[in-house]
């Protein structure tokens, strides 16, 4: 606690510390701004753990699937999204990725515009601005652990309207709870 009071560590790498330690919570020091506290209270507490996300593959564990498993669950928690709200982002791109799997290019364009045009409906002129906070946050969640902008990009995963729905409302929260 004395190091991050100080300085010499950041709020987030002491949790990290912490989580590696299993310091009980009572023990660590409470950096979170008072919209994160609000958030918490009402629902929105991030998972406290990256292991906590509930991932089903339906393969054998391969390295490579071990790797994104370890990589979709750093994004998850780095953006804090709440437990239940990651995993239902976990199943919408999964579902995402069955739907389009076999759509050419061609198919992939127009699912995307029609999409759009979901999320245009559902916006309207606030969707500019909610997506530019989206990919605020996808950046920074990319610069912890690279990965999650060639995923959104693929198989139209970032188009779909309800994953995209899904990030902008957690970006709405991401940048509250950072007080950004």
């Amino acid at each position: 606690r004395d190091f991050v009071a100080k300085g010499k560590l950041s709020p987030e790498q002491a949790a990290k510390s912490f989580d590696e330690l299993n310091v009980p919570m009572d023990q660590r020091v409470d950096h979170r701004t008072e919209a994160a506290k609000e958030l918490d209270a009402a629902g929105f507490a991030p998972a406290a753990k990256p292991k906590e996300y509930s991932i089903h593959h339906g393969h054998e564990m391969t390295p490579e699937l071990k790797q994104f498993d370890t990589a979709a669950r750093t994004w998850l928690h780095g953006a804090a999204f709440p437990r239940e709200l990651g995993n239902s982002l976990v199943t919408a791109i999964g579902r995402v990725a069955q739907q389009t799997a076999r759509f050419t290019p061609d198919q992939l364009t127009t699912y995307g515009q029609t999409e759009y045009a979901k999320l245009q409906k559902t916006y309207g002129e606030t969707l500019g601005e909610k997506l530019q906070a989206a990919n605020r946050m996808i950046h920074a969640m990319e610069e912890r652990q690279p990965g999650i902008k060639a995923l959104l990009q693929s198989r139209g995963i970032g188009d779909n309207a309800i994953v995209a729905s899904m990030l902008i409302g957690q970006a709405e929260l991401y940048w509250k709870r950072w007080g950004k």
